[in-house]
């Protein structure tokens, strides 16, 4: 023990670090004792400094849980009493295991409803009691006269505002018209499509003789086209190929184009380089230039994103780039490959290919617009019927039998023949270009021909019939066909 002060003087300073602890003997502590400065010890009946104090008792029901079914929970466990504030006695609650009765119990007990309605209590706050409004007649009473004074003039917003009209204008940009009358519009079918769909004029069939094309310059642009054809067929095979060469590179950049519109980032320049070493490979090399060209597209077609010339994903976009191809270069090339055959048979097979597509094409387009009514596929071309299948197919074998008795080696018979392939081949090309169409959601291919659209819309089913025309050609045994 230190130094003993008065408790009714300063306290007891606190003892610094360094001062040590005086050890007194028994005769000054008994003198400290007498004279009052310490105080004795504790009883053992008083709280000492970190006594545990004892737990509650609570009082005994004499069950465990869970209780057993034949008691009641309600006498078991005494609930203490709920008094509110003034109260004489509790008031009678539901207990938990009754059902809900609907019923909102007073907040404050003891107190006596006012005579009449309930919502009597409320009038004692503004000067008019509240009311019930159930339509919007009942709201253009004044009844906000005693709150107005919370808004001025200037700012007067929301219900209180006088010059606030029942329809916002946030998002008018023009001079509000009349609100159109609602009308009951039956529910469309939910169509779940992955691009955006076709233009509204080309996702429905149109009657028939609505071709939705100017066919005055549709016909003059076709016949400037053939005699084009026919000047390059009659100056040989190296005119023929540079005629070929520029319509399937044409078809190339079209086919691009469209992709990248459609979101999709090609190696155009890769495509159309790859497009043009093709065609002249083919005519110089013949069939051993496809796998050699080919191979060598698809190595750079990679080197093109892993490089990133093109900054873009490269899985997808190296797809587009090779589909653009062999859509386009790779069917195309057939053209370059049948020039290939001696004796001007190549120049005789191309010309029967090209006949047999306009006939079909022409075919289709007139049985269609006049007779078609049964739609052939609705949705990839909306506009194609059986009938113009069925008439552009007579079209093309009628036309190929008729231009094969004319030109050599061909004859009747083997013009009845490749007629039929191209029956069978342009339908294809045709349906196939337009379910491309239908999932990027254009109408064109292009715009460069007038009247007919794009290179590649002239010659989607041409891309088809080349192929099978090489090798129906070989399968007649063309003389000096295999070089």
């Amino acid at each position: 023990m230190s130094d003993f002060d008065d408790e009714d003087e300063t306290p007891t300073p606190r003892r610094r670090p360094g001062e040590g602890v005086r050890i007194i003997g028994a005769e000054e502590a008994a003198a400290a004792l007498e004279e009052g400065k310490v105080s004795g010890r504790r009883p053992e009946d008083q709280p000492r400094f970190g006594d545990v104090p004892p737990k509650p008792t609570p009082p005994a029901s004499g069950y465990r849980f869970p209780l057993p079914e034949s008691v009641d929970p309600a006498e078991a466990v005494p609930r203490p009493p709920v008094v509110a504030p003034g109260a004489t006695s509790p008031p009678e609650m539901p207990h938990w295991t009754e059902p809900p009765t609907g019923e909102v119990p007073r907040v404050l007990g003891g107190q006596e409803p006012p005579e009449g309605d309930d919502l009597g209590a409320w009038s004692g706050l503004t000067s008019r009691a509240p009311r019930w409004r159930s339509s919007g007649a009942d709201w253009d009473d004044a009844d906000f006269d005693d709150v107005s004074a919370l808004a001025d003039e200037e700012t007067r917003i929301g219900a209180l505002d006088d010059s606030r009209s029942e329809r916002s204008d946030l998002y008018s940009f023009d001079e509000p018209g009349p609100e159109p009358e609602e009308a009951a519009v039956p529910a469309a079918p939910t169509r779940i499509r992955t691009r955006t769909g076709p233009p509204p004029d080309n996702g429905y069939p149109r009657p028939p003789g609505a071709s939705g094309r100017d066919l005055t310059t549709a016909i003059g642009v076709g016949v400037a086209i053939g005699v084009v054809a026919l000047v390059c067929f009659k100056l040989g095979p190296p005119a023929t190929l540079a005629l070929a060469t520029v319509a399937v590179t044409a078809a190339a950049a079209e086919a691009y184009a469209v992709v990248r519109k459609a979101g999709y980032r090609p190696a155009t320049l890769l495509g159309l380089a790859g497009t043009v070493s093709l065609m002249l490979a083919v005519y110089e090399k013949g069939p051993p230039a496809y796998p050699l060209v080919l191979s060598l597209f698809m190595i750079f077609s990679f080197l093109w994103y892993l490089v990133r010339v093109e900054a873009a994903r490269p899985t997808v976009n190296v797809a587009v780039t090779a589909l653009a191809f062999l859509w386009t270069a790779g069917l195309g090339s057939f053209a370059a490959l049948s020039l290939t055959l001696p004796n001007r048979q190549g120049i005789a097979l191309i010309l029967l290919a090209v006949v047999g597509t306009v006939a079909y094409d022409v075919g289709g387009l007139f049985f269609g617009s006049q007779m078609g009514s049964r739609p052939l596929l609705p949705e990839i071309s909306p506009n194609k019927t059986w009938e113009g299948l069925i008439g552009g197919c007579m079209s093309a074998v009628v036309f190929c039998a008729i231009v094969g008795g004319l030109v050599k080696p061909w004859s009747l018979s083997r013009g009845i023949v490749l007629g039929l392939v191209v029956a069978v081949a342009a339908p294809l090309g045709d349906l196939c270009q337009s379910m491309i169409k239908r999932d990027i959601g254009i109408k064109d291919m292009g715009s460069i021909l007038p009247g007919h659209g794009g290179v590649l819309d002239r010659v989607d089913a041409l891309l088809f019939v080349l192929p099978a025309a090489y090798y129906l050609g070989l399968l007649l045994h063309f003389n000096n066909v295999i070089r």
